[in-house]
């Protein structure tokens, strides 16, 4: 089984247009550390390789009735990638426009790599990796903007005193910076699959109805949806000391132990948006099996995590791990999760959810 949760570290970069001071950048290890230089704008990477061949031109992902946009800026390197490719990456991001849609237009920035991600060399067991930029902020400013999203919290735990880290692209979301800044969100890396014996199945596909990831092949367009999502905010810290600080997400917010109660570790846990009530699928146990907390549990199996409306033999695209041979979907779980972070619903996503 391969993991394929990551969010690693870049060099330096700053958004326009912020309003909550200091940015910051998670690494591959969930630490996160300030971020110092001069400003980079969306067409700009920080890669420290020296480009063998001039990267494709940025593709602006868009759908009719949605406000979410996505620039996908592709690194020198997928010049190299086999045909195919970057459709499967366009076609992740543009399922999310049909879903999901933003207050005012909010384009969502991301430098795409084949092979590498900002310059460095994927885990060797990573089908894909992301980074994300972000920024500390405290549990009122991140539960406010929640609040005006319909989401109400009341678990007798709540972290009411604890710093929060926000991604850049969930922060436009919410309204706490500039919704059209032109910096980098974050970066999702690829692997080749270079001598693993396996292949990519490119082959763009509606959720549930694509043609068939061979026995030696895994969905690259599932991996690209679970990479993209946590660029847009789908990260877990659950108390991880941050600057001296316990530190969580939004998302933790709404990962429950027990009705009314959350979870707050690295052990698991399960999302819900009514407080506990409903068990919308079960969290990755981060403490036993590592990967990411804000996965969905799949160590033991595809089913593991019991997400909703998964087509019948598939796994959820938001798995922690996953096995070739089988095809990766959105779950309705997945996307009752992002709407959570403060992505609205455009109307097939309402339909969908």
């Amino acid at each position: 089984m391969f993991d394929f949760w990551h969010d690693g570290s870049s060099p330096g970069h700053s958004h326009d247009g912020s309003s909550l001071g200091q940015e910051y950048l998670i690494n591959d290890s969930g630490n996160v550390s300030p971020v110092h230089g001069a400003t980079t704008t969306s067409h700009t990477t920080t890669s420290t390789r020296s480009p063998s061949s001039s990267p494709p031109a940025p593709t602006l992902v868009s759908s009719t009735g949605s406000k979410l946009e996505f620039d996908l800026i592709w690194d020198s390197s997928v010049a190299k990638a086999p045909s195919g490719f970057m459709q499967a990456i366009i076609d992740a991001a543009e399922y999310y426009t049909t879903l999901f849609t933003s207050p005012t237009k909010e384009v969502i920035n991301i430098n795409l790599g084949y092979g590498e991600i900002a310059g460095s060399s994927l885990a060797s067991n990573a089908l894909g990796e992301s980074e994300s930029y972000g920024y500390l902020t405290n549990y009122t400013t991140v539960t406010h903007a929640l609040e005006g999203e319909g989401y109400t919290f009341s678990a007798t735990n709540e972290p009411t005193h604890s710093q929060f880290f926000v991604t850049s692209a969930d922060a436009k979301t919410l309204g706490l910076i500039s919704a059209t800044s032109s910096a980098l969100d974050g970066y999702v890396g690829f692997s080749t699959l270079s001598g693993t014996g396996y292949s990519w199945n490119f082959t763009a596909h509606a959720n549930g109805s694509n043609s068939g990831t061979g026995l030696n092949q895994f969905d690259l367009q599932a991996v690209a949806q679970h990479e993209i999502s946590e660029v847009m905010g789908r990260i877990s810290m659950e108390g991880e000391i941050v600057q001296g600080k316990a530190t969580y997400t939004p998302l933790d917010l709404f990962n429950f132990h027990s009705p009314g109660v959350l979870e707050l570790s690295s052990n698991g846990g399960y999302l819900s948006v009514n407080n506990g009530t409903t068990n919308l699928g079960t969290y990755n146990d981060a403490s036993a099996y590592g990967g990411d907390i804000a996965d969905w549990a799949s160590y033991t199996s595809i089913t593991q995590s019991a997400t909703v409306g998964l087509t019948p033999g598939d796994y959820d695209a938001y798995d922690a791990w996953t096995s070739p041979g089988y095809n990766g979907d959105v779950s309705q779980s997945d996307i009752l999760e992002d709407a959570a972070l403060g992505y609205g619903l455009t109307s097939a996503g309402k339909a969908v959810a």
